[in-house]
């Protein structure tokens, strides 16, 4: 629970720094009513009530943890495998990483679509790999095509010629 309570802390100051971060974004006579700050300054404030509700959600449960160990229980602490757990979604992430710049966004996207679901407890099906082509497809249109982020298309165009 005082990981959560760390994490949470550091989030929180993160999204201070985020929110400065985004205030010294340059301010310019084009923008409309919501400049170029405005969406990095949206995410700052989620990420800092999301950060506080999660150290708000620590002090109870360790105030309740306490409150049990005082009245004659022993409180658990959390097993090996939640961080196991919580590694291995790591390293799906940072294979994700390594993968990107040669297989390309979309079927990268796709994989770790079926590798996070797999890897969470879903039986490979049909209509988890329809789950993973749609959702590939829906963030390549969402990113490349709606907001114009430039990403990588790994070897596919090399071989199309």
């Amino acid at each position: 629970m005082r990981s959560n309570l760390i994490t949470g802390t550091l989030l929180l100051i993160f999204s201070v720094v985020f929110w400065f971060g985004a205030d010294a974004i340059p301010k310019s006579r084009l923008g409309g009513s919501v400049g170029a700050d405005g969406l990095p300054k949206i995410l700052a404030i989620a990420l800092g009530v999301l950060s506080a509700g999660l150290i708000v959600q620590n002090l109870l449960m360790m105030r309740a943890a306490q409150v049990t160990a005082n009245a004659g229980s022993k409180a658990t602490g959390e097993p090996i495998s939640v961080y196991l757990r919580g590694f291995g979604m790591i390293v799906i992430g940072a294979a994700y990483l390594v993968l990107v710049p040669y297989l390309g966004y979309m079927l990268t996207i796709a994989l770790l679509l079926l590798a996070v679901a797999i890897y969470n407890g879903k039986r490979p099906t049909a209509g988890l790999l329809v789950f993973a082509i749609v959702g590939s497809v829906f963030f390549y249109l969402l990113f490349v095509r709606v907001l114009d982020v430039p990403l990588p298309a790994g070897f596919w165009p090399r071989l199309i010629g």
